[in-house]
């Protein structure tokens, strides 16, 4: 590789890591919280702290009162700066695979370079078609020999097995929206029975409001004679001599009276009419 292709790698190199160098302050709050930039200016004030990503630039202006300490992590990022170079340039001396593999894996695991990453490992490609850690890095798989992407793999074995699957998500997509459909009418549904219910509950407070009854007196439970009228009926008394047909042969003996009975005495004569005394 010639001198003036690793300068513009380098200078790719810087641009790309702007970002990362960008995001090296941290500036503490009074409130516990903290925001993360880069300090463009601190005075007694207020404390500008660029917040932008990348090319784009974000300035907030932060009071000086309400900050408690501002932390620079600047320096962190210079040293990161500086061993990407120191890496990029071992990389750009050598023509092995391998070394250019194991910068791509180092650029993955650092922040703000790991989009550098894929063009370490290209670079690894280009030197060695074959070279299996590079390959199986890029997810690349291979068959019948040949080193192909994961999606050209599957192209391979399933031609139709992309478009089933765009008719599949399709079809799940379409049962989805069913669902939701459903989800909202038996939505529906519900607001309008409870409505009923509602409607329900105020029609049989309004009946029991109109069915109440009035209070019971206060001497509703006192104690009370009832008086009832009692009937007593004659209990009829048996004949004293049986009926000829039931009475035996022969001759009967005189009734006699009962030795306690009282006898009656003679009822006294009316007088006549002419009023003199009967005679004797």
């Amino acid at each position: 590789m010639s001198f003036a292709r690793a300068a513009t790698i380098l200078a790719t190199v810087a641009l790309a890591a702007a970002p990362f160098l960008a995001m090296g302050d941290i500036v503490h709050l009074a409130d516990g919280t903290s925001r993360e930039g880069r300090v463009v200016e601190s005075n007694e004030k207020e404390v500008l702290l660029d917040v932008g990503q990348g090319s784009v630039s974000l300035v907030v202006r932060i009071p000086r009162s309400q900050v408690t300490r501002v932390e620079e992590k600047a320096a962190g990022g210079t040293a990161l700066m500086a061993e990407y170079v120191k890496r990029l340039s071992q990389a750009l001396k050598s023509t092995k695979a391998d070394d250019w593999y194991a910068f791509g894996v180092w650029c993955r695991g650092q922040r703000g370079f790991r989009d550098k990453a894929a063009d370490a490992l290209d670079r690894a490609l280009a030197l060695a078609p074959d070279h299996e850690p590079t390959r199986l890095a890029l997810g690349h798989v291979k068959i019948n020999d040949t080193w192909m992407t994961r999606q050209e793999a599957i192209q391979l074995v399933a031609p139709g097995l992309a478009e089933n699957a765009k008719l599949r998500e399709l079809e799940l997509q379409t049962q989805v929206e069913d669902a939701k459909t459903a989800m909202l009418e038996a939505q529906t549904r519900n607001k309008a029975l409870e409505a009923k219910i509602e409607d329900l509950r105020k029609d049989i407070e309004d009946l029991r409001g109109r069915l109440a009854l009035p209070a019971l007196p206060a001497d509703y439970y006192r104690p009370r004679v009832i008086f009832r009228p009692v009937y007593i009926l004659p209990t009829p008394r048996p004949h004293p001599h049986p009926s000829p047909k039931e009475s035996p042969k022969g001759p009967q003996p005189p009734d006699t009276p009962p030795k306690d009975a009282t006898p009656t005495p003679p009822s006294p004569p009316k007088p006549d009419a002419t009023g003199d005394k009967p005679s004797k």
